[in-house]
Parts: structure tokens; sequence; C-alpha cells
């Protein structure tokens, strides 16, 4: 059974099971499932209407699970971020001219055969509508056209061997975006008008074969994108993809008996260094700043571990033969790169621990935050070695206790630090004029990673 078969399986078991148990709970398998019992409980899914329904320039983060449920792409992209079949039997590429050959067995809901044409279709709209939300996968494609009815051929304006990876859009038979409610698609559910309630069920003729785990899934209009949530609580929506830690600090914490399955995102937490102080242009200063971060501790516990540690900012991380990747805080390196860095960097002073005065940005009786604020930093911050300010955005919670947990691994090698927390507004007006030494910054990428 396909990897996507039996993921999806699980989730829809799991959380079907949940919502018919009430009150006890069930704990979710995340393990492939291969055997599932059919279940006739309810099962909502939230649908933002809003004409009809083109996975291609829906951006509605709604109807996204609504899209996956019904549409799928030439690959999807799997756990360790490598391009796997699925609309696509196999295809040909030298990283600027790609040649894909199509399944042969694939069938829209309406029956009609997948075609080059449609993928054509589909690729084409997301390329000339920048409203797509896979509209910035698109850009460097020169040309999409269909050499036979089973045939598509993209060629690039510059190369990009890992191009297959960004194919996981959508895709729809061509004209059928144009009336009706939903777009013709090849996926594992399909939609079903029984009087006027709109439900999705089984497609019989998937290439994928028997999803399994529920005959019904009960669409519940959405006329406002924060309507899910409130009715996620309520119950009339069973199934709701939230980000744990939001960009905001507005996360979603929902209690009761519900089963919590973790998804991976392209979102990423990162520090961000000012290189006008003349001791943050020092690379080996730097790098004593990242060797003294325990990351596996900060996505454990901080975290919750709702992240998971990285050395680079994009996936897939590097191996770790031949590397350090450093998930774990690395003190003893952290001190020497630090006192070789400021030796290079002209400053002076005791890489050692330092007399325990150094703020970590706890606030006083008084509300206020303690210590000294050092500025554009310095290297005469006391008994420490390096004096630094810290900028974090005061509305996310989960960002300033990380923050606070950076600030004690660089204390650990005796550098001084102030976790300057500020409203979000003051936070990127200081970002924009530099006023920060370091800073915890975030970026939640779109579909066109």
């Amino acid at each position: 059974m396909k990897w996507k078969k039996r993921a999806l399986a699980a989730l829809l078991a799991a959380l079907c099971l949940l919502t018919a148990c009430g009150e006890g709970g069930l704990g979710g398998d995340d393990g492939p499932v291969d055997t599932v019992e059919v279940s006739d409980a309810y099962f909502g899914m939230a649908w933002y209407q809003n004409g009809t329904l083109n996975p291609v320039l829906d951006s509605t983060s709604i109807n996204r699970l609504l899209c996956e449920a019904l549409y799928e792409g030439l690959f999807e992209v799997s756990g360790n971020f490598t391009a796997q079949n699925v609309l696509c039997a196999s295809y040909t590429g030298d990283g600027t001219t790609f040649t894909f050959t199509l399944r042969d067995d694939v069938t829209f809901w309406s029956g009609e055969k997948l075609t080059a044409a449609d993928v054509v279709a589909s690729l084409q709209a997301a390329q000339y509508n920048e409203a797509s939300p896979y509209h910035n996968r698109l850009v460097e494609a020169a040309s999409i056209e269909a050499l036979s009815g089973s045939e598509v051929r993209i060629v690039l304006s510059s190369p990009n061997i890992n191009f297959p990876r960004l194919l996981d859009i959508p895709i729809y038979r061509q004209g059928s975006a144009e009336s009706g409610d939903f777009a013709d698609g090849t996926g594992p559910f399909q939609p079903v008008k029984d009087g006027n309630q709109w439900k999705l069920e089984a497609n019989e003729s998937w290439h994928g074969g028997f999803l399994g785990s529920i005959r019904h899934i009960t669409l519940v209009p959405m006329t406002r994108a924060d309507a899910a949530e409130s009715s996620f609580r309520t119950g009339d929506v069973s199934l709701l993809r939230e980000p744990r830690i939001a960009p905001d600090g507005a996360s979603t914490i929902i209690g009761g008996s519900i089963d919590t399955v973790r998804t991976a995102s392209a979102d990423l937490h990162y520090l961000g260094v000012n290189y006008s102080n003349p001791y943050l242009a020092n690379a080996k200063v730097r790098q004593a700043l990242s060797a003294a971060l325990g990351r596996q501790s900060l996505c454990d516990t901080q975290l919750q571990t709702f992240a998971a540690p990285a050395v680079l900012p994009v996936n897939p991380q590097p191996a770790a033969d031949g590397l350090t990747l450093n998930m774990s805080a690395d003190t003893e390196t952290a001190a020497r790169l630090l006192r070789e860095g400021l030796e290079q960097a002209g400053g002076a002073g005791d890489t050692g621990q330092d007399d325990g005065e150094t703020d970590t940005g706890e606030e006083d009786a008084d509300g206020e935050a303690g210590g000294t604020d050092t500025g554009s930093g310095g290297a005469s911050g006391g008994d420490a070695a390096l004096s630094i300010r810290l900028l974090v955005n005061a509305n996310n919670t989960f960002k300033v206790a990380a923050a606070e947990q950076i600030a004690a691994s660089w204390k650990a090698v005796g550098v001084s630090v102030t976790v300057d927390r500020q409203p979000y507004e003051t936070y990127v007006s200081m970002l924009q004029s530099g006023d920060f030494d370091v800073y915890y910054g975030g970026n939640a990428a779109d579909a066109g990673f």
C-alpha cells in the first residue's frame, strides 16, 4: 500500500474513532495502517465556499485539507524530502529540461482519463496567476507543453535538478474549473451532493485502491477564516490543521478528548546577526554562539517538541557523516572559538563563567527588565567577554521562552545577554533600523518555497 494511502487512512481512522468515543478518548497510532475498519460515524470537514473550488488558485488555509482529499499532484514530497511518484509514472531530466510520463491507470471522478493536456492546464493556471499559492514554484519555467497524450515537457530558464520536488501541485481536469462547485480531481475522495448537503464519498475508481476508514465526510460550509476553529471546538468539524507555534503568538490550544498528530511544515526559526557589531562580524564569534546552542534541548523544552533541530535553513538537513551537526551544546568548543574570535576582533576579557550577574531579560519587582542595555554590544561587559542584546517579539510566548534559554546557553560560555522583548510593531521597526545585535526571527514559507 502506498505511503500516502496508509498515512491518510491512519489519520482519518484515529480522528473518526475519537469522535465516536466521546469523553473516553483514544490514543492515536502514527504508524502505517493497512487494515482499517469502515465506520459510519460522523466526520466533518471545513469548506470555505467561494465559487468553484479550484485547488491551484484557492489560497485559503481552510480548504487545504479538503484539496488534499480531492486532488493529487505529479509527485508528493516524502518525509525525507524526496519526490515520490503519484500521477507521474516516470521522468527524465538534465536539470533544465524535464519530460514527465503520466500513469495510464488514472481517471478523474467524472470517468475521464488523465491526459497531458490536463496537467499542462493545471500547471499553467499556477504559472500565469500570481495569486496562486503555487505561482512561485513555476516562475523559472520557460515553457510547459504536452508532447503527447501522456507526456509533458517543462523547460526551465535556469537549472534546478530538484525541480520535481516542487510538482506536488494539484492537478484537475482541463475546463472543469469554469463551472460547478468543484474542479474535477483524481484524489481518494470525490464530492457528492445529497439534497442541499455536500459530502465526500470514497472514489471507487481511485488508482490507489480502497482507502477505508470512513464512508462519508460531511462538508461544513464556512464563511469566515476563523470559523473552522470554533466549529472544531463544538464538534461540527472533526479535523483541524493549526500551527502549534503560531507566528503571532496566538497558538491554538484545545483541550478535551482530541488526538494530536504532528505534521511537518516549512516554517523556520532562526537567529539573525547584525554585522555592524564588530565582534559579531567575526566568524569565530558567530561560530561560538552557534556551538553554545543546544538545538535539540531547545526544541524539546521551550518549543514543546513541535520543532525539529536544524543546521541549514532548508530541508533536507545534511547527513551526520563527517559533519558536526551541533544538536547539543558544545561549551568547550564555544569557549575556545569565542576566545579566538575576540582576540582577532581586538576584544579582551575572560571567556570563563561570569559571576552570575548576566542579564537574561528577567523582570524585577517593578516589572522593568533588569541589567544594562549595551546598545550595539561590546567586549567590555563587566566580567563577561562579550555583551550583546537579543531582540525578540514579545507577542510570541514561545519565542520569548526560547530566547531566554538561548541567553542562558550563551551565559554558560561567558557572554552577557540582554533579552530585549518588544511588541511586534516595535520589534519590526527595530529590525528595519538595525537597532539590535542578534534577533530571534521566524519565516513561514508558502507553497512556493
